[in-house]
């Protein structure tokens, strides 16, 4: 029964949760309303509170490159773990509309890790945080050439 409830309960919620990678600014705040932060002019982002999860939304020339998803509820000061299904679900409805599918990588990791059946975007669940992140290629790009300068200019 109980079981039943949860899956109700993220059915019903996950409409409600699509930030999804290339959505604009004013598509994520139409759909989660005011962010609790707003710092798109310091570092693109902006940051939403919809129970049962937090979105970190990331924009670049106005359109969301990368998310960071992970429970609301806390323990000990660590974000709840999300479920297999539950990683699935985001990775879905938050990944892009343009991705048909997500492929699980193999790998010697302890963390999940999806490409985009496109090649467009990949996702990581990164297991110590509880967090998933889906991320562009292309934002993965400017962030490597960004450290690469900062570690130049040392």
């Amino acid at each position: 029964m109980k079981r039943i409830l949860l899956l109700l309960v993220v059915t019903l919620t996950l409409p409600f949760l699509q930030a999804e990678i290339g959505a604009t600014q004013d598509q994520c705040i139409s759909r989660y309303g005011k962010p609790e932060r707003n710092g798109l002019k310091e570092s693109g982002l902006l940051y939403f509170r919809k129970e049962p999860l937090c979105i970190i939304a990331h924009f670049y020339q106005g359109r969301c490159d990368v998310l960071s998803i992970f429970s609301s509820v806390e323990n000990g000061g660590v974000a709840e773990g999300l479920s297999d299904e539950k990683i699935s679900t985001l990775l879905k409805t938050e990944g892009s509309q343009t991705v048909m599918d997500w492929v699980p990588v193999s790998h010697l990791s302890m963390n999940g890790v999806w490409n985009a059946s496109d090649n467009s975007a990949f996702a990581i669940y990164d297991t110590m945080r509880n967090k998933l992140v889906i991320m562009t290629r292309a934002a993965y790009k400017r962030e490597k050439e960004a450290l690469a300068t900062s570690r130049g200019a040392r």
